[in-house]
């Protein structure tokens, strides 16, 4: 990416202008710059509108020039929709006319290959030439309702009225952008800014968010993204959203792609691009989503109860079967559901049998006496007041007047808000046309509600991880750590004793072992070690040796040593003719109540990532793992493994003796501080598994391998 000089225009100061160029303005509606005039022109943009057309005298009753240079004044901003290989020479009339920001829609640039690529760089080096700002190119333009400014060509604008809203929206893709600006409106949810960044060549995803930061007409910040251009940028502007007390949230393109196969271990399929965008995401106050209408989803709920951190859900429904299904779904996601408090729930036992009354979800439908719109309100106004839920989730099946029952749901909340007392509250409308009335009056009060239950519970989860989504501090070494370097000769691939020397003299404890290459070496190895004994093969043509026969445990005698070597290598020898045999390692054999595995990789983008998970054979049937920017202190690293479905084990389950998690904990922090002090020659790490003993009684890595950059 072309940056520009120190002295090009900031964002603050562009996307806002006072006057805006067309450049290929006309009246036909088939054309991009056609749609583009027209929604520029519709809604009313306050500025200075100038149509660059040299075959009309006028457009929509605005006189056109023939050229930007004819302008009466400089434009703030230019949108062009020109063919490709007019862009280059429309850039440099831009910025010679002392244009201080262009939006390029046109297309087939970097995004089509190396030829477009050059033609790109060539086209944000005529900007630099003018300290001039690019947008785009390959975008679909700009949808800011705050400043009455449509410079976007998607049709979803040919309405008579934009809503505004307090969210902001960035977007790689601009159809995307048009679809959630199109759907949100539909749901009377406004956008104070959407911005389609398409390619960013000159100004990227940061500066639009640097944009919204700023702007104190957008409470939340939105986005979609495809690829992060500057990481460490990304990871400062993400602190300084949170600092201003603006949530991000972000949906990324690509979550199930890995970033390598498990060609060299288990860690790099675990904890790919993804996975390390995830986690640098929580580390530095991002909350990541999978979905976009959730996103805008919980961005409204946001702006509208910006202190609400819910946990807690309490379900009111009009079906006792749509509050079955609600109940489970937010279960499988791991919401909790809201136990009423004594006193609600003897507000409601006036309302419902004693069978029900106070359970959780509550069924309008069985109350006493009358249906949901009799008791809608008298229900509604106790759960807002309730100290033992956090949200309201209304999950609103068919049923007579849905309009009237919305209307009562709103009149408790109105009386409950005179009192003090304001609760989120989410209404899912899963009927179809029937509730159209309903939808035009929720609309009409700006009253938060999706037609969606998916989207419901995915924003709930989403929120509910919100307040552990924060920017992490520095983290501290563990005691008596140094800095850590690498001894001299250790290169490249690096086998099970040489990883495990390097990790013990770095404080990660290892059991015992030595490599010898014949039956006789193996026996006057293990007679300088304690018994019991493990064997292994040493070869870099085997990486999990267990599949092969090439792991035997449990040897007790010197001779048992010798024989299982000769074994070995004939069997080895058998099934894999072609893998190079390098020697056998004879170790010590050390036990554990559960199996960790423990790695580390270097991220393209975001640098050293560690992660812990279940390990042994279970490492990727259960995929239980959990993954941050290295390096961690011990406290973050306790956190991470216990997270893990897999902690319970070590928690004391069912009465079983508590494990040494403090000593895990250590590990993995020693672990990621010597993969961070390694620097750029890191390339993965593979501890599988960390055996964990019982509490006080330590862990140990009996098989490590690290991955080496010689280049």
């Amino acid at each position: 990416m072309t940056t520009l000089s120190g002295g090009a225009a900031q964002p603050r100061g562009i996307l806002a202008p006072r006057s805006v160029a067309v450049i290929g303005a006309s009246e036909d509606l088939t054309k991009f710059g056609g749609r583009i005039y027209k929604n520029l022109v519709h809604h009313r943009f306050s500025g200075a509108i100038y149509p660059i057309n040299p075959k009309r005298e006028q457009l929509l009753g605005i006189r056109c020039y023939p050229s930007i240079a004819d302008t009466p004044t400089p434009p703030d901003m230019a949108v062009m929709a020109v063919p490709r290989d007019a862009v280059k020479d429309a850039v440099e009339a831009c910025g010679a006319a002392g244009t201080r920001a262009a939006i390029v829609i046109t297309a087939k640039f970097s995004d089509a290959g190396p030829e477009g690529a050059e033609l790109e760089r060539q086209v944000v080096a005529a900007a630099n030439r003018h300290n001039m700002r690019i947008i785009g190119p390959n975008c679909l333009g700009i949808i800011s309702p705050a400043n009455d400014l449509v410079l976007c060509a998607s049709p979803a604008l040919f309405v008579d009225e934009m809503p505004k809203g307090d969210i902001g929206l960035v977007s790689q893709s601009g159809a995307l952008m048009a679809t959630i600006f199109d759907k949100a409106m539909a749901r009377g949810l406004g956008f104070s800014h959407c911005f389609s960044i398409g390619n960013q060549a000159d100004m990227d995803m940061c500066d639009f968010v640097d944009y919204l930061i700023e702007d104190e007409r957008t409470r939340v910040i939105c986005s979609y993204i495809e690829g992060i251009r500057d990481p460490a940028r990304f990871i400062e502007t993400a602190r300084r959203a949170h600092a201003a007390g603006k949530p991000w949230l972000a949906v990324k393109a690509g979550r199930t792609a890995f970033g390598a196969a498990a060609a060299f271990s288990h860690t790099a399929s675990l904890a790919g691009s993804y996975q390390a965008f995830e986690a640098a995401c929580r580390d530095c106050g991002v909350l990541t989503m999978d979905d976009p209408d959730a996103m805008v989803l919980l961005a409204a709920s946001l702006a509208r109860f910006p202190q609400a951190r819910p946990k807690r859900v309490a379900i009111v429904t009009t079906s006792g079967g749509g509050g079955a299904v609600t109940a489970d779904r937010l279960t499988d996601h791991g919401i909790a559901l809201a136990q009423f408090s004594a006193e609600t729930a003897r507000e409601l036992s006036e309302i419902y049998p004693a069978n029900v009354a106070g359970s959780n979800p509550v069924d309008l439908g069985s109350a006493k006496q009358g249906g949901s719109l009799v008791v809608g309100a008298s229900t509604l106004k106790p759960i807002i007041t309730d100290t033992g839920s956090d949200l309201i989730l209304s999950a609103i099946t068919t049923a007579p007047d849905v309009e009237l029952l919305c209307r009562r749901f709103d009149e408790a909340t109105v009386a409950a808000r005179d009192e003090g007392h304001v609760k989120p509250h989410i209404i899912v409308l899963q009927q179809g046309q029937s509730a159209d009335a309903a939808r035009s009056f929720l609309r009409s009060q700006k009253i938060i509600y999706t037609d969606s239950l998916d989207d419901a519970i995915r924003a709930t989860e989403a929120w509910g991880r919100l307040a552990d989504t924060k920017p992490a501090t520095a983290p501290a070494r563990p005691a008596a750590m140094g800095p850590v370097s690498l001894p001299e000769g250790l290169s490249g691939s690096v086998g099970e004793a040489e990883a495990k020397a390097f990790l013990g003299e770095n404080g990660v404890p290892v059991n015992r072992g030595q490599i010898v290459g014949t039956r006789e070496q193996a026996s006057e190895a293990a007679a300088l070690l304690d018994g019991p004994f493990v064997v292994k093969v040493v070869s870099p043509d085997i990486v999990h040796k267990s599949d092969v026969g090439g792991v035997v445990l449990g040897l007790e005698t010197p001779d048992d040593v010798a024989r299982a070597v000769t074994q070995m290598g004939a069997s080895i020898a058998q099934k894999l003719p072609d893998a190079r045999i390098e020697g056998f390692l004879v170790q010590e054999m050390r036990t554990g109540k559960v199996e960790l595995l423990v790695g580390a990789r270097n991220d393209p983008q975001f640098g050293p990532m560690i992660i812990v998970g279940a390990g042994g054979v279970l490492v990727e049937l259960l995929r239980d793992v959990a993954v941050a920017m290295a390096p961690v202190c011990e406290r973050k690293a306790r956190s991470m493994i216990e997270s893990l479905q897999i902690a319970k084990l070590m928690q004391g389950f069912r009465g079983s003796a508590k494990l040494d998690i403090d000593a895990a904990a250590q590990a993995v922090s020693r672990i990621s501080w010597i993969v961070s002090d390694i620097g750029p020659r890191f390339c993965e790490l593979d501890v599988n598994p960390l055996l964990v003993a019982e509490a006080g009684k330590g862990c140990v890595a009996v098989d490590a391998r690290i991955l080496l950059d010689d280049n």
